[in-house]
C-alpha cells in the first residue's frame, strides 16, 4: 500500500533523525573507526556485530544479516508500521505531516491511540479515586502502613485505587468520557460476563491498589492491581492487548533505563514495591519482573542497555528457584549475572525501609557472580564429608556449568568448584566433559556461508563505485544494462539506482533502502553501506569492473551459440549452423585481442 506522505516531507524527516542518536537511546555503542559497534539487538550473540554508520545514516548486523536506516529500526525494535514510525520521528524533529487520507492504512495506531487514551483516563481516574476523602480512605490507610505514601512518588507512578464496586470505571469510562465498550474489552478494563448475554460486562480490577504499567518508551499499556486484604489473587495484571504482551515487558524501564546505561548495571527485583521504595531512594537502576519468570525478550531489553546484571530475589526457596531460572536466560544472551541475597524475610522494600539506602548499596557490594552463589549455597546445604555427598554436590552443579558456553570461564568455575568442594580436579573435568557430551543441545553447527573471501565480485564492486561517485555512476548506467547482471540481489540494486538516477536523486543507501522489498536485498544493501570497499584508482576500477561483466556477458553468449551451433549440425541443418557461426564471428570481434575463446 502506498504512504500518503509526500517524499520530500519523509526525505526531511530522514535527513532531521540521526540514526546513532536513536539506535543510542537504545543500545549501548562504542565508536570503531568511522562507525559504532554494539551487541546486535535483534539476535543473541556475545561478541558485537552490530554496526552504525553515521556518515551513512544506516546499521547493519554482520551476525544476522539485519539492516536498514532510521525507519527500519524503529520499525523492527518497536513493532510500528512505516507510517507509524514516519508519524513519531515527524513529532520528535518538529516537521508537520498533512492530515491523513486512508483509514485503513491508519487502523492499527488509531486503535492504539484509542487504546492509550483509555488507559491514561483510567489511570486518571484510578488516581482522583485513591485521593477521595471516604472512597480512597482503605487504600490510603494500607499505604500509609507500608510507609509509601508518598505523594510525590504515588504522583511520579501514578498510583491509584479501583473501587469495589462491580461496575465503577465501566460507568465512569463509558458515561463521563464516552468510551466505548469495546474499547474497554479490548484495553482490558472489563470482562464479559461468562454464560451472560453479550454486553454484560463488568470492571476486572475491583477493590485494589493500581499500578500503571508502561512500556520502555513511557506509554502506558496495561495495569496490576493489588488487593489490600487476603483475597486472591494477590496480584492481577491487565490480559494481553494490542498494547500488552506477557513477557515482553519489565516494570520501571522506562524510568530507570538511563540510569541503567551510566552505571552499566541493572538491578532486577521481583516485586512493584521493591522497585519503587529502591527509586524512591535514590537508587535509579532498577526494574522489576513482577511476579513472573524472565524471559529472552526482557533480557533483550536489558542488553541493549547494560552487560550487567545483578538479581535481587526474595531468599525462599521460590525466590531462589526464579533467580536460577532468571540466570539461564540471562547468560544465554550473553549478560554477566550477580545476585544479592538479602538476609532471611527481606526483600529490597523491606531492607531499604528498614536499614536505609546506605545499608542497601553496602549490601549491593557484596554480590557475587550467580555461579559462585550457587556452588556455595549447594555445598553449604550439602554433606561434602562423604564421597557420596561430594558426588551429590557434582551432580546438582554440573547441569549449571554445561550452560557456561565460554571454556575459560567454564574452566575457572569448575576450579572453583573442585576447591570448595575438596574434590579431585581430574575427576571433575571428567565429569563435566561428559555431561557437556550427553547434553546434545550445547554443541551448535557452524554458521554456513555462501561468501567467499578472496573471490573477485565485479557486480559488487560496480555497487560500490555507484554509491562513491556521480559521474562513475552515470558511465555505469550508460555501459551496463541490467540484464547483464547475474546476482539476482546486486541486479535489484542496481536497477534501483537506475531509476533513482532518471528521477535525479542522490545515491544514498539509506534513501535507496526503503524502496528494497526483498529482506536478503536489504540485508545486502546495508552491509555494502557499513562496509565500503576503497579503490586506488575509481575511474580505472570502474572501467575494469564494466569490461568484466561485458565479457562475461559475451563468454556466456557465446558459449550458448557454440552449443546451438554443435547441436544444428548434428541435427544435419548446416544453414542454421552456418547462421550461429556467423553470430558467433561477429560476437568474437568485439573481444579484445587474446580474449577469444577456444
Amino acid at each position: 500500500m502506498k504512504h500518503y506522505i509526500p517524499d520530500h516531507l519523509i526525505e526531511e524527516i530522514r535527513s532531521r533523525s540521526d540514526i546513532l542518536e536513536v539506535v543510542s537511546a537504545n543500545l549501548i555503542l562504542k565508536k570503531s573507526g568511522q562507525n559504532y559497534k554494539g551487541l546486535c539487538p535483534f539476535h543473541s550473540e556475545k561478541t558485537p556485530s552490530f554496526t552504525v554508520s553515521p556518515e551513512k545514516q544506516i546499521y547493519h548486523c554482520f551476525g544476522c544479516g539485519a539492516g536498514g536506516n532510521v525507519f527500519k529500526f524503529i520499525m523492527e525494535m518497536e513493532d510500528l508500521s512505516f507510517l507509524d514510525v514516519v508519524k513519531k520521528l515527524a513529532g520528535k524533529c518538529g516537521v508537520e505531516l498533512p492530515n491523513s487520507k486512508s483509514g485503513k492504512s491508519n487502523a492499527r495506531q488509531n486503535e492504539r491511540e484509542m487504546l492509550l487514551s483509555i488507559n491514561e483516563k483510567a489511570r486518571a481516574y484510578f488516581a482522583r479515586l485513591l485521593k477521595d476523602d471516604e472512597g480512597g480512605r482503605a487504600a490510603r490507610e494500607y499505604l500509609k502502613s507500608r510507609n509509601f505514601y508518598d505523594e510525590n512518588l504515588l504522583a511520579e507512578y501514578g498510583i491509584g485505587w479501583a473501587a469495589p464496586g462491580w461496575k465503577d470505571i465501566l460507568i465512569h469510562l463509558q458515561n463521563k468520557e464516552k468510551c466505548s465498550r469495546t474499547g474497554l474489552l479490548r484495553a482490558g478494563l472489563i470482562k464479559q460476563k461468562e454464560g451472560a448475554e453479550e454486553g454484560n460486562c463488568y470492571d476486572r480490577f475491583r477493590g485494589r491498589i493500581m499500578f500503571p504499567f508502561k512500556d520502555i518508551h513511557g506509554s502506558l499499556i496495561a495495569f496490576a492491581g493489588r488487593v489490600i486484604g487476603d483475597d486472591e489473587p494477590k496480584y492481577l495484571n491487565s490480559p494481553e492487548t494490542p498494547l500488552y504482551v506477557k513477557g515482553k515487558h519489565l516494570f520501571g524501564l522506562d524510568r530507570a533505563r538511563e540510569a541503567i546505561r551510566k552505571q552499566n548495571r541493572v538491578l532486577i527485583m521481583e516485586g512493584y514495591f521493591d522497585q519503587m521504595r529502591a527509586r524512591q531512594h535514590g537508587i535509579r537502576n532498577t526494574v522489576a519482573t513482577c511476579g513472573t519468570a524472565l524471559t529472552p525478550a526482557q533480557a533483550t531489553l536489558l542488553k541493549n542497555h547494560t552487560n550487567r546484571t545483578t538479581l535481587i530475589f526474595d531468599s525462599d526457596s521460590a525466590g531462589q528457584a526464579a533467580a536460577e531460572r532468571g540466570f539461564g536466560v540471562l547468560l544465554e544472551e550473553g549478560l554477566s549475572v550477580e545476585v544479592l541475597s538479602l538476609p532471611k524475610g527481606h526483600d529490597p522494600d523491606s531492607y531499604i525501609q528498614q536499614f536505609g539506602p546506605e545499608k542497601f548499596l553496602e549490601e549491593l557490594k557484596n554480590a557475587r557472580p550467580f555461579v559462585e552463589s550457587y556452588i556455595i549455597n549447594t555445598i553449604e546445604s550439602g554433606d561434602i564429608s562423604t564421597p557420596a555427598g561430594k558426588m551429590e554436590v557434582v551432580n546438582i552443579v554440573l547441569p549449571l556449568l554445561t550452560r557456561i558456553k565460554n571454556t575459560v570461564e567454564r574452566s575457572e568455575w569448575v576450579r572453583v568448584l573442585t576447591e570448595r568442594a575438596e574434590l579431585d580436579d581430574q575427576a571433575i573435568l571428567a565429569e563435566l566433559k561428559n555431561a557437556i557430551k550427553q547434553d546434545r543441545n550445547v554443541a551448535r553447527p557452524p554458521t554456513q556461508t555462501d561468501e567467499r573471501p578472496g573471490k573477485q565480485n565485479p557486480e559488487l564492486y560496480i555497487v560500490h563505485l555507484m554509491l562513491a561517485d556521480k559521474k562513475l555512476a552515470l558511465q555505469v548506467k550508460d555501459e551496463l544494462p541490467t540484464d547483464k547482471f547475474e546476482d539476482s540481489n546486486l541486479r535489484q540494486i542496481i536497477e534501483l539506482f537506475y531509476q533513482l538516477i532518471d528521477e535525479g536523486c542522490e545515491l544514498r543507501v539509506d534513501l535507496a533502502i526503503d524502496r528494497v522489498k526483498e529482506p536478503a536485498t536489504k540485508t545486502l544493501l546495508s552491509k555494502i553501506g557499513v562496509e565500503p570497499i576503497p579503490f586506488d584508482d575509481q575511474e580505472r576500477s570502474t572501467n575494469d569492473c564494466i569490461q568484466a561483466i561485458n565479457k562475461r556477458s559475451l563468454d556466456l553468449k557465446i558459449e550458448e551459440i557454440k552449443k546451438q551451433r554443435n547441436e544444428a549440425l548434428i541435427a544435419g541443418e548446416s544453414e542454421r549452423s552456418q547462421q550461429l557461426q556467423d553470430q558467433l564471428h561477429e560476437l568474437r570481434s568485439t573481444l579484445m585481442p587474446g580474449q577469444i575463446p577456444a
